[in-house]
């Protein structure tokens, strides 16, 4: 399925990005999207989750049911939805730096809306390699209080 609807979607942007040091404690929040089972199966396949055995209830089914979207795809995706939501209309290229104190909060089955609500913790200057922006992320579930997932991401928004 992909982005649902971008209903409560905030966006922060800037228009170069020498200027990330103004985005210092601003919140985002992406589109709503849903994982569809045909990406999960996809998905699945190319990490070899498919070929995995995963522990077992009595009935021999997977312990946690039907449409699980794994914790590694629920990461895969969070370049997707923040680019829709953080970004420099200038020239740049953003690389993934990494990620920090992820934690998988609750299930997230195929068809279950979330998105991701983010606020910029820190902006390090690294001089002419761009600007390392360290945002805090939780994963919105539409109906719930707890989150999927909460992570601190690091993007490098390197100058072209």
């Amino acid at each position: 399925m992909g982005i649902l609807s971008t209903e409560g979607a905030v966006t922060l942007s800037v228009s170069h990005p020498s200027e990330a040091p103004t985005l210092l404690g601003k919140s985002f929040v992406t589109p709503w999207f849903v994982v569809d089972d045909d990406r999960t199966k996809d998905f699945e396949k190319a990490s070899y989750h498919d070929e995995y055995a995963h522990p077992s209830g009595d009935e021999g089914e997977d312990r946690y049911g039907e449409g699980l979207v794994e914790g590694f795809h629920l990461l895969s995706l969070i370049d997707v939805l923040c680019n829709h939501a953080l970004w420099s209309e200038g020239p740049s290229t953003v690389w993934n730096y990494g990620l920090d104190n992820v934690r998988f909060v609750s299930v997230v089955r195929t068809g279950d809306p979330f998105r991701i609500h983010g606020q910029v913790r820190e902006v390090v200057d690294r001089g002419v390699q761009g600007h390392l922006i360290v945002s805090d992320l939780r994963a919105e579930v539409r109906g719930r209080e707890r989150p999927g997932f909460v992570a601190t991401q690091r993007a490098l928004w390197a100058t072209v």
